[in-house]
């Protein structure tokens, strides 16, 4: 019998998670620990809007007993970054660890080479996955400021 439709067109990618997250949730340990849910502690955004054309780091922080077991990652409208931007122009960091008693601090950096309109109006998601659950937070930019005439009267 073929497999049902949906699962037939989910890519080697979501196929190897969904099995990696399966493994995890029968052979994890019990525990308060094992239970806890990840989340996003921090959404760091400059200070000020970015202009155009400028470089722009955006850095997402999450907790998670389970480091070892838990993706941090960034979305662009829902779609791997590096699917979006295939030209490095937006572009993720490596994941960071820190131990923080029972749990672990994951750190990972958005990197905009070159800031532009179209990420202006991009919606940009750190999402954290461990088989506990998900946490998500979006990077929200203020719609840019109106043009004045600079010209006198």
């Amino acid at each position: 019998m073929d497999a049902p439709s949906s699962a037939r067109t989910l890519g080697p990618r979501t196929r190897l998670l969904l099995s990696l997250l399966c493994w995890t949730l029968v052979s994890c340990p019990t525990g308060a620990m094992a239970l806890q849910r990840p989340s996003i502690t921090a959404l760091r955004t400059p200070q000020r809007p970015p202009r155009l054309g400028e470089s722009v780091n955006v850095s997402c922080e999450a907790v998670s007993g389970f480091p070892e077991f838990t993706l941090l990652y960034w979305l662009g409208n829902g779609s791997f970054v590096e699917k979006l931007h295939p030209d490095g122009a937006v572009r993720e960091g490596m994941v960071l660890e820190e131990p923080r008693g029972s749990v672990v601090a994951l750190h990972r950096d958005l990197y905009f080479e070159s800031f532009s309109a179209r990420d202006l109006h991009t919606n940009f998601t750190c999402v954290v996955l461990s088989p506990f659950g998900v946490d998500t937070r979006e990077v929200r930019w203020p719609p840019p400021a109106p043009a004045t005439s600079g010209g006198l009267g």
